[in-house]
């Protein structure tokens, strides 16, 4: 009898699971379809979005040469590098117009007066309209590559970060300009994702490849097409919890749960867990490289930098957990971590030396969380530590949506923290947006530091940069200082300067850091 019961819960155990795979099979079918129709939809908004901002760039352009053309007197005069300038300072996307002397660039509004003037290669397209356009044009100023339009006698140069904020992964993205005159399509942003002729027939159309999910939008004003694809297996994958039953799906998983288990346990944890993990046992660790003033000598600061060595005695790069962490949303955890250590471990030592400043490196995601605000108040209120001695640092990149970074800007130094515009130059800002950012700090990049002795052409914006910040009221920290020939260049400019790098100091464990301030 026992062993007729036994068999009986084995045969009703048998039937309850297939019966749970043949529910789960048939859920996953239908909800994949129902992933597929939602990622359709999304993959239609996101194209009509990159249109939008390649429309407005291409207005911008129009509008920009247009008046660049009216400018009148010497070229690359006084008068007429003043009114580029001017041009560029008011523009959005545009990132520097220059002006076109005998088809060659002889000045713009961030290089000055080129000499000898820059021979350009041959345009990629020229438009029915008589417009030179290169796609992947090598600038001047960075090893960087940006999309180039020249109309008569000037150009411009379009912000290579202009979709930057628009990132979206998993989509993937690319911008068309078309000759429809020639039948070709030039790729001026992203990969080739479709074969050029769905562009230069110039249709609104949905395609399926097999593998991906692509759609295409084009202008009805101008020739421009934004193209974006998304993989099948990555569209699904957003939308498979809200529609697969949680019932069917529950019974599967909890049927294997054991064999899960067991392979997660001797798969390695992904490096977010370990990263994780690390916060919560205090595994990191914090050093501080000094910033002097160049002209005395004295350290007015220091910038506060993270360190992980794991248990296995790794040394895992700060880029790259960092970005591990921006990918899993969990960055914030590592700026709490970082905020509380600064005001434990050098708490005496600003509040002795009221005057001193720790910066704290925040990413974009700080900027639009609530619960940021709330760390700081609950970490220095009380403290002893004024908030203008703990500056927050802020990279280009992180500020590539203006209207959450103006405002956030405006709330952080409202609360009395310096605010810095971190890597300055990397990302080819423009004027206009940095008068928006209203920052207290540029940190100049390095790239602009390792030209100096050298010859390179970048070494001519460095007086145009620093001039500049004195117009808007902002203090300058350069980074990357490794010889005494930049250590000199700087400290003898006119506009005073302040400066971190290996020609100064290495990041110190806290007790060093003290005794440079005693030294410095």
């Amino acid at each position: 009898m026992r062993r007729s019961v036994r068999l009986l819960d084995k045969r009703a155990i048998l039937v309850c699971l297939i019966a749970g795979l043949v529910a789960g099979a048939l859920g996953i079918i239908g909800g994949r379809a129902t992933a597929l129709s939602l990622a359709r939809a999304d993959l239609d908004g996101y194209t009509a979005t990159l249109l939008a901002r390649a429309e407005s760039i291409v207005r911008e352009t129009v509008d920009v040469l247009a008046r660049a053309n009216q400018i009148k007197g010497v070229p690359c005069g006084p008068s007429d590098l003043r009114h580029l300038r001017i041009i560029a300072f008011k523009a959005r996307h545009i990132k520097d117009v220059g002006r076109i002397v005998e088809q060659k660039l002889a000045c713009s509004s961030l290089l000055g007066v080129l000499s000898p003037p820059y021979i350009q290669l041959p345009p990629d397209m020229v438009t029915a309209d008589g417009r030179k356009v290169w796609a992947n044009a090598p600038l001047v100023l960075t090893n960087e590559i940006a999309l180039v339009v020249e109309g008569r006698n000037a150009n411009v140069v379009i912000n290579p970060a202009a979709y930057v904020d628009l990132i979206q992964k998993p989509f993937r993205y690319s911008l068309a300009i078309v000759n429809p005159a020639k039948g070709f399509a030039l790729l001026s942003r992203g990969a080739r994702l479709v074969d050029d002729s769905f562009i230069v027939a110039r249709k609104d159309v949905s395609i399926n490849t097999g593998g991906d999910l692509v759609r295409i939008d084009c202008s009805m004003a101008y020739s421009v097409c934004a193209v974006a694809a998304l993989n099948r297996g990555e569209a699904v994958s957003p939308h498979s919890v809200s529609v697969l039953g949680f019932g069917a799906l529950g019974f599967i998983l909890g049927g294997f749960s054991s064999l899960i288990g067991f392979l997660l346990h001797l798969k390695p944890k992904p490096l977010a867990v370990r990263l994780r993990d690390a916060l919560r046992s205090n595994q990191l660790s914090m050093v501080f490289q000094p910033i002097v003033d160049l002209h005395s000598g004295r350290m007015v600061s220091a910038e506060a930098l993270i360190r992980w060595t794991d248990r296995d005695g790794c040394a895992i790069p700060p880029d790259v957990f960092v970005s591990a962490a921006e990918d899993n949303g969990t960055a914030g955890e590592i700026t709490e971590y970082v905020l509380r250590h600064v005001s434990r471990i050098a708490g005496p030592l600003l509040r002795d030396n009221p005057e001193l400043v720790i910066t704290v490196n925040i990413v974009a995601a700080d900027l639009s969380d609530p619960s940021f605000y709330g760390i700081l108040e609950q970490t220095f209120d009380g403290s002893g530590i004024a908030r203008h001695q703990i500056g927050l640092e802020l990279t280009e990149r992180s500020v590539a949506q203006p209207d959450v970074a103006v405002a956030a800007i405006a709330r952080l130094r409202a609360l009395g923290h310096p605010v810095y515009l971190d890597d300055f130059g990397t990302g080819y800002s423009g004027l206009a947006q940095l008068q928006d950012l209203n920052v207290d700090v540029l940190k100049l990049d390095r790239a602009f530091t390792n030209s100096v002795g050298t010859g390179s052409v970048t070494v001519s914006i460095v007086p145009q940069i620093l001039e500049m910040a004195t117009a808007l009221g902002l203090r300058v920290v350069v980074e990357g200082i490794e010889t005494d020939t930049q250590y000199s260049y700087f400290a003898s400019a006119p506009n005073h300067c302040y400066g971190q790098g290996w020609a100064i100091s290495r990041p110190h464990a806290y007790e060093a850091l003290l005794a440079f301030k005693a030294a410095h």
